[in-house]
């Protein structure tokens, strides 16, 4: 809807996973007002009568769309010089409209180490759980009943554990992977949500028997206005003599202005909101200096710390896919099987020897992260069809008789950098992701690359399962066994983005442990960028609890 007024108390630049859940929550904390309160700006559209959108067979159209801003990344000399893209959400609910629908939590250590490491024990796991529950609403089965302490049933959001979800979708291999995995020493653990994720856990997602719940739909938007196709040029300031600026508003490419009586939030994303501060003179004062923008705070940290999780895929040929998979089985035949991921179980792990890192490590603060007990350091997945040729370099048609691997490093320390190519907000930001740039990066992505490895291949019932890897023109297969040297060639040819982008506007360093913009009065950050360490989750769901955490401290005035 339109705005009808130029005057809200809180403005929320974005209108993603994180603007339209903290927009929701705050607007029901507030006392009523004669008029709306909040505005939401969002630079896109509303895509809820996009059918490829609401679809999960829509996915990969989805990411290709006029909803999603796809934005190009520096080529990255550890992964051979290759040029990439990412996509992002560009619409309302924000990347909530385009991702996979994947929900984990990641590991209880994770916000624990969080807490410890900005000084506030309000990050910690325990202190956040009450703000998943309230995120939630867990579809559970007959069999595994509720879980109040660690789960929500009342939330906006229907979270689905795949076994859970459509009454036939039971994939034909299903066992078949459980018992390969048990076989390999890996414990099944049927809740990964519940602070210790590490085992073989369920897949949980938010796909409802094939349909996106898209947060414009979910959530009580009712007291909020919202104001689509609005880029934001900057936020604005009033610079009292001898005081902290204080944010006033936000105003759009075109010149329109709205005035924040209270607040300013900034939600714009990992990759938008380092922009948007840089746009409006917090950074680094030579980037500002170099595109004429007048620096308000000067803080070199915008920008920094970007960490991603790097995957590697791998396809495996069949022995037997006329006892599962191939054409004419249940899996082609039942519209249940395409209502989600066409997969069981994830797979979160630690290292078997996380010693071997010791003399790889370059840092005390690495050091501390790495070698954390219950720490997830790598995850993979098993996809019951072909990835595609982009992801590992096999075209291998969908007929039944080929299945793929993800492998994953979680626990990252490689760092990137976001920053702006100019004045014009229309010009998309500059994405350096520095992927598998540290030794342990790389170690950690060759475990991960062996682990799988060795569920296929070393296990009876793996051996049952596949006859071998089918591995690109030139390309070693992954065995236990193969060199360094090889498995490292594969990863720097394939390796790509997860998705999972994070750091940017980094708590301790750009905003204070209540998202408050370092230097400045009025405006706060709140988005996966403020996340301080690279969590080992898929992070949708850490934002959502995120958004809520905040919505309180608004409210508050804290």
């Amino acid at each position: 809807m339109s705005s009808s007024s130029s005057s809200y108390d809180y403005i929320i630049v974005g209108g993603g996973v994180a603007g339209l859940t903290l927009a929701s929550r705050l607007s029901k904390l507030l006392p009523p007002g004669d008029s709306k309160q909040i505005l939401v700006l969002e630079a896109g559209k509303d895509p809820s009568k996009t059918d490829f959108i609401l679809s999960a067979t829509g996915y990969a159209l989805a990411r290709e769309s006029e909803h999603a801003y796809i934005l190009d990344v520096t080529p990255n000399p550890h992964l051979n010089g290759r040029k990439s893209q990412v996509s992002v959400g560009k619409g309302l609910s924000g990347s909530g409209a385009i991702n996979g629908s994947a929900w984990t939590r990641g590991p209880k250590v994770d916000y624990d180490y969080w807490a410890k490491l900005v000084g506030d024990d309000a990050w910690s796991y325990d202190k956040l759980l009450p703000f998943f529950r309230k995120t939630e609403q867990v579809i559970h089965d007959a069999n595994s009943g509720r879980d109040h302490v660690h789960h929500g049933y009342d939330g906006s959001l229907k979270v689905v554990p795949m076994r859970a979800n459509h009454p036939s979708r039971h994939y034909p291999l299903r066992e078949t992977i459980l018992q390969a995995w048990k076989e390999a020493g890996v414990k099944y653990n049927p809740d990964g949500n519940n602070g210790d994720q590490n085992g073989l856990t369920e897949m949980v997602e938010l796909w409802v028997q094939g349909q996106r719940q898209l947060p414009s739909q979910v959530l009580d938007l009712s007291r909020v206005e919202i104001r689509e196709s609005s880029i934001v040029q900057r936020i604005t300031f009033d610079s009292p003599a001898g005081a902290e600026p204080v944010a006033t508003g936000a105003e759009l490419v075109g010149g329109e202005h709205f005035t924040a009586n209270k607040e300013v939030i900034l939600c714009a994303g990992v990759y938008h909101s380092p922009q948007v501060l840089m746009l409006s003179g917090i950074g680094d004062p030579s980037t500002l200096d170099k595109h004429g923008i007048p620096v308000v705070v000067p803080n070199a940290e915008v920008g920094k710390n970007l960490v991603d999780h790097l995957a590697v895929g791998m396809t495996w040929k069949l022995k037997h896919p006329e006892k599962g998979l191939a054409f004419g089985s249940p899996l082609f035949n039942d519209p249940s099987y395409f209502t989600g991921w066409p997969m069981d179980f994830i797979e979160f792990g630690a290292l078997d020897e996380p010693v071997k890192l010791e003399p790889l490590i370059e840092n005390a603060q690495d050091r501390a992260f790495l070698l954390r007990p219950g720490a997830s350091h790598m995850e993979s997945v098993t996809l019951y069809v072909p990835m595609g040729e982009r992801l590992t370099g096999i075209d291998a048609a969908i007929d039944g008789s080929h299945i793929s691997s993800i492998a994953v490093c979680l626990a990252t320390t490689s760092k990137g950098a976001v920053t702006i190519q100019s004045a014009n907000p229309e010009d998309p930001p500059l994405i350096d992701t520095n992927f598998n740039a540290t030794k342990t990066d790389r170690y950690i992505s060759r475990e991960a690359l062996r682990k799988v490895a060795s569920v296929y291949l070393d296990t009876e019932t793996g051996k049952s399962l596949v006859s071998h890897e089918v591995t690109p023109e030139g390309y070693a297969a992954i065995t236990t066994d193969t060199s360094d040297d090889e498995i490292d060639k594969r990863i720097r040819d394939f390796g790509y983005s997860l998705d999972h982008p994070m750091g940017t506007c980094s708590m301790g360093k750009v905003v204070d442990s209540h998202c408050r913009v370092k230097g400045v009065k009025g405006l706060r950050v709140v988005d996966g960028s403020v996340i301080p360490v690279p969590m080992a989750c898929h992070i949708q769901a850490t934002v959502y609890a995120l958004a809520e955490r905040v919505a309180e401290w608004v409210a508050n005035g804290e």
